[in-house]
């Protein structure tokens, strides 16, 4: 039997699959592995309708994902290195978002699940020091055996400290399974799990594209603030700083103006408050018996002020008043 004309035969569901591996390749920005593993179908398929408009996801083999990258290392390179990610129940999902947005809206869109017996720890599971529950009894040597610290406090359990119980991709064991559910710990996501995302022969991995959005925004902030006094140290004049500049110049040019004594509307008050000041200052050198028992020049001013304010907002009443009679009064005389 020759061998030399044998080709290879290729299912139609493979090569349709692979096509649109192509198709969707070149008609999108980002590729990524997902792992669906455990994930039971009817989330799978509201996840896939909330993801309709933002990206699209193909469940295919292992095998024929390696077979697509390699034939298009070429024109994506370093695109087959994505197949080391594959495990499980894989697939590929394709979008023209960036991949950090996509990744950040499927992780939010993921439920908290208890951990099952064999599943993999999806990150590093913690179990948090603080109290709990429990009763003091044989839960103490249970928590033991898994290295977990544990004393009495106010007449129960309480975890001394931090402790990991399974690093990311450990598998659960039984007791462990058992003791986080009893301790209310849901360490499994119950969603996507995108594993790896590739955008112009550049490769995020999840630790990267898992990032705390509030962390970098407080990070900004304040990289923002220190920005804005460097810039007010240098005397640099911004559009966000200039206000601070004029509100400087202006309480500066006040200070001056009420130093050297020049009377305005701004430093009027002021000026009789540092006269009365200086007043009472010369007067304490007095001897008590001729010291003068005035008021205060300030209060006064600011009784006379509000006196005058009275007697304007009166007149101002009586004025009203007057130009609120009905203008036709009086013209029944012209008709009679």
């Amino acid at each position: 039997m020759e061998l030399k004309n044998y080709k290879p035969k290729i299912s139609k569901k493979n090569k349709y699959y692979a096509d649109k591996i192509r198709e969707y390749l070149k008609s999108n920005k980002s590729v990524g592995i997902i792992d669906v593993t455990g994930l039971p179908a009817p989330q799978f398929q509201e996840m896939r309708n909330k993801l309709r408009d933002k990206a699209k996801i193909l469940i295919v083999k292992k095998t024929l994902i390696s077979l697509v990258f390699k034939e298009l290392e070429k024109e994506f390179p370093n695109i087959s290195s994505l197949t080391e990610k594959v495990e499980g129940v894989c697939g590929l999902i394709f979008t023209n978002e960036n991949p950090f947005k996509i990744y950040n809206f499927i992780k939010k869109n993921k439920t908290e699940a208890p951990a099952k017996t064999g599943q993999k720890a999806p990150k590093d599971i913690v179990v948090k020091a603080g109290p709990t529950s429990f009763a003091p009894g044989p839960i103490i040597g249970e928590l033991g055996s898994l290295k977990i610290k544990a004393g009495i406090e106010n007449g129960k359990v309480a975890i001394k400290e931090d402790t990991v119980v399974a690093k990311e991709g450990e598998v659960i064991s039984a007791k462990l399974a058992e003791i986080l559910t009893r301790l209310d710990i849901k360490p499994m996501e119950v969603g996507l799990n995108i594993k790896v995302m590739y955008e112009g022969g550049i490769i995020y991995n999840r630790d990267v594209l898992d990032i705390d959005e509030n962390y970098y925004i407080d990070m900004l902030k304040a990289s923002a603030s220190e920005s804005l006094l460097l810039s007010i140290g240098l005397n640099y004049y911004t559009n966000e700083n200039i206000d601070y500049f004029i509100g400087k110049l202006y309480r500066d040019a006040l200070y001056l103006a009420v130093g050297i004594d020049y009377i305005s509307k701004e430093t009027f008050d002021k000026l009789i408050r540092k006269a009365e000041s200086q007043a009472l200052g010369v007067s304490n050198y007095l001897p008590n018996d001729l010291k003068p028992k005035v008021e205060s020049i300030s209060s006064s001013t600011a009784e006379s002020s509000e006196s005058k304010n009275n007697e304007e907002s009166k007149v101002s009443e009586e004025k009203k008043e007057e130009g609120s009679e009905d203008p036709a009064a009086g013209l029944g005389s012209l008709f009679g």
